[in-house]
């Protein structure tokens, strides 16, 4: 047996699948789409300015209507929500924490932001206390 031809069939292989390397950025487009869907904590979005402060505050939005849904689905245990509801919590401490220097002059995004973690902590609070068990 000849250990250099395994070594040159190795290499073949790899220069055949240099080819492929053009159409990666559209997969890697459509993978990282489909990542923050599974998992929408990966990514927490930094706030830097008022616009920001609503794009994050739509994020929490979404996630609680998310989990709204989960909710009402019979067949998701509160073991399935779990990673949810974690989301919800990480979000909402970044978003207060970086809309503190934010939003001080715009009192109707500072309420956005005070009515908006109010509803997620107690989405949460009513989570951990157990009421949907």
């Amino acid at each position: 047996m000849d250990i250099t031809k395994i070594g040159n069939s190795f290499q073949a292989k790899l220069s055949s699948t240099a080819k492929v390397d053009g159409d990666n950025h559209q997969f890697k487009q459509i993978l990282n789409q489909k990542l923050d869907e599974l998992n929408p904590t990966t990514n927490p979005c930094p706030v830097d300015n008022k616009s920001d402060v609503i794009v994050q505050s739509e994020k929490i939005l979404n996630l609680l209507d998310h989990y709204a849904g989960e909710l009402a689905d019979p067949a998701r245990t509160l073991k399935d929500i779990r990673p949810i509801v974690d989301s919800i919590e990480k979000e909402v401490t970044l978003m207060e924490s970086e809309a503190v220097g934010n939003v001080q002059n715009d009192k109707t995004l500072d309420r956005l932001v005070k009515d908006l973690a109010v509803t997620a902590k107690v989405a949460m609070y009513k989570f951990h206390r157990g009421d949907y068990i």
